[in-house]
């Protein structure tokens, strides 16, 4: 936040990794106990809420367990989104990251498939 106002950009959305994809959590609460108590020290815009490993969706459990305990903050799917689960994640998450889905061959690092961008339409 800090970063955020040194830019002077308060237009700067702030997104919260609460279960970061590429760590490991000291904190061995649950997701939605680490998402509560980053609401309340550090006002974030939304609270991302991974997988396991880059690609790899969140649990659902995670996201409802999280969106249950802060029905007014944004709450995003933030890895593994596929085109047949989109609705499903929708149903609990506000909003979603999407990546790899939009990658040839579903592989983060790939360069972005024109197709995959047109069936996601």
């Amino acid at each position: 936040m800090r970063y955020r106002n040194r830019l002077a950009r308060r237009d700067l959305a702030m997104l919260y990794n609460i279960s970061a994809e590429f760590a490991d959590s000291l904190d061995g609460r649950p997701p939605s106990d680490r998402a509560r108590s980053a609401v309340l020290s550090s006002i974030p815009d939304a609270v991302l809420v991974s997988g396991q490993i880059t690609g790899e969706a969140a649990r659902m459990e995670d996201l409802e367990a999280v969106k249950r305990v802060l029905p007014s903050t944004a709450v995003l799917a933030n890895t593994g989104l596929e085109h047949d689960t989109v609705d499903e994640v929708l149903r609990i998450a506000d909003g979603c990251m999407v990546g790899s889905a939009l990658k040839v061959d579903g592989h983060t690092w790939n360069a972005v498939d024109p197709e995959s961008v047109k069936a996601a339409r």
